[in-house]
């Protein structure tokens, strides 16, 4: 199990990073910017340097990943019913979710900043989870067509 874990991790802070940097490059070029920017402009005054920034984004970005990589092996637990272990995840991705991408600087605190962000996670995680169910059941229907 240390093993699977180790590698989660390691893929976390790959996937974080990489959709952490493009999130950034698709908002720099949103923000019509000459340069490169890994967060909002609020966020980037925070520092000394851009590096710093720089720096703590990846931090962040990498937490992300983590969390996100991690917290699927909650669907590994076989005794629970696919309800708990898809409530169990999202409080688990949710709760560490907010907070990083506040520090993030993705959203200022504010209850409308949070309403709205909580909204699109909702909607975003429950796409992911109609694909994921969607792709659970053929595998599951063409298993039962082997056996049979």
């Amino acid at each position: 199990m240390s093993k699977l874990v180790i590698r989660k991790i390691g893929l976390g802070i790959v996937i974080g990073n990489f959709i952490g940097t493009i999130l950034a490059l698709i908002f720099s070029y949103a923000s019509h910017s000459n340069s490169f920017s890994p967060s909002s402009p609020e966020f980037i005054k925070l520092f000394s340097t851009e590096l710093n920034a720089m720096s703590v984004s990846i931090v962040l970005w990498s937490l992300l990943g983590i969390t996100f990589t991690l917290s699927s092996l909650i669907f590994t637990e076989t005794e629970w019913s696919i309800t708990k272990m898809t409530v169990i995840h999202f409080c688990i991705t949710y709760f560490i979710f907010m907070p990083l991408a506040i520090c993030a600087g993705w959203f200022p605190l504010s209850i409308w900043s949070v309403l709205v962000t909580t909204i699109i996670f909702i909607f975003i995680y429950f796409v992911i989870w109609s694909i994921s169910i969607r792709i659970a059941r053929k595998e599951i229907f063409l298993l039962n067509g082997k056996l049979k």
